[in-house]
C-alpha cells in the first residue's frame, strides 16, 4: 500500500508540475508577443491614449507547429468614424441594418468595426498588421477613406 501511494504521489507530482510548466510558457510567450506587438503599434505611430484594446494576445498554436498571438484594437477615432458611417448610413458594416434593438451597440468601442489586427508568429519573431473594414479585410481605399492610421506599405 505504501508503494502505490508514493507512486500516485510521484505521478501527481509530475502531471502538476508539467500542467504548471505549460501554463507558465503560455504566459511568458504571450507577454513577449503582447510586447512585440505594442512596438509594432508604436512604430506606426499610434499614440498610447489612442488605443482601445478589442481583444488582448491569444495564444494559437497548431499541433506541434508555429504558435501565434493575436491582438486586436481599435481607437477612439476609429470608433468615433464608425459610429458616425453607422448613424449616417443606418447599417453597420457588416450589412445588418441600424434598428432601435441594437442601437445601443454603437455605445461599446468593442462592438468597433473598424479594426487593427496584429499577429505576432514566434517562430519568425515578426508582427504581421491588418486592418479589417466590418468582416472583411479593408480594401486600400477603404484604408485611405476612414482608418484614421495606415498599415498598409500599398
Amino acid at each position: 500500500m505504501k508503494k502505490s501511494k508514493r507512486i500516485f504521489f510521484i505521478v501527481l507530482t509530475l502531471i502538476i508540475v508539467g500542467v504548471l510548466g505549460y501554463t507558465g510558457y503560455i504566459y511568458f510567450k504571450t507577454n513577449q508577443a503582447n510586447r512585440e506587438i505594442d512596438l509594432a503599434i508604436h512604430k506606426m505611430k499610434i499614440p498610447e491614449s489612442e488605443i482601445i484594446v478589442i481583444e488582448k494576445p491569444k495564444y494559437n498554436a497548431e499541433v506541434f507547429g508555429k504558435e501565434w498571438f493575436t491582438k486586436v484594437i481599435t481607437t477612439k477615432k476609429d470608433y468615433q468614424t464608425w459610429k458616425s458611417i453607422v448613424k449616417t448610413n443606418h447599417e453597420f458594416l457588416n450589412g445588418e441594418k441600424l434598428t432601435s434593438e441594437n442601437i445601443s451597440k454603437l455605445n461599446f468601442a468593442s462592438n468597433c468595426e473598424l479594426t487593427y489586427s496584429f499577429t505576432y508568429e514566434s517562430v519568425n519573431k515578426s508582427v504581421e498588421a491588418d486592418r479589417a473594414y466590418g468582416d472583411n479585410s479593408a480594401t486600400k481605399k477603404q484604408e485611405d477613406a476612414y482608418f484614421a492610421y495606415k498599415v498598409s506599405k500599398r
